[in-house]
C-alpha cells in the first residue's frame, strides 16, 4: 500500500513545477532523485515518524504551505524556502535521524 501523504505532496510538488534538481540536490537527505523517491513511497504505507523520511516529508509540506500562502517558487526563493525548512523543522527532533547531506544544521551527519 503507497504512502498517500508522501505521495500527495509529491504529487503536488510536481504540478507546481518545482525543481526536481533541487528536491535531489539540496533538500533530499540522500540526494535521490526526486522520481526515486515517488517510487519508494509507492511501496510503502508509511514512515517511521522520528526518521529521515518523515523529515524529508514534513520539510516538504512546509515548503508547499510557504508556497500556498504566497512564496514564490522561482529557482532561486525555492532554494531558500529549503534552507529555511532546515531551520524551521530541525532534524534535532527526529532522534532517528541518520543524517542530511546538504542540511548545514544536522548534527548527525557522518
Amino acid at each position: 500500500m503507497p504512502n498517500r501523504t508522501a505521495l500527495s505532496r509529491l504529487k503536488e510538488y510536481k504540478s507546481l513545477e518545482l525543481d526536481k534538481k533541487l528536491f535531489q540536490h539540496k533538500l533530499h537527505h540522500l540526494g535521490d532523485s526526486f522520481e526515486s523517491f515517488w517510487m519508494y513511497s509507492s511501496s510503502v504505507s508509511s514512515f517511521k515518524p522520528l526518521e529521515c523520511n518523515q523529515l524529508l516529508i514534513d520539510r516538504l509540506s512546509f515548503i508547499l504551505a510557504e508556497i500556498g500562502k504566497g512564496a514564490s517558487r522561482d529557482r532561486s526563493s525555492l532554494e531558500k524556502l529549503i534552507e529555511r525548512s532546515f531551520k524551521e523543522i530541525p532534524c534535532s527532533r527526529y532522534i532517528n535521524c541518520k543524517g542530511h547531506k546538504f542540511d548545514p544544521t544536522c548534527k548527525h551527519r557522518r
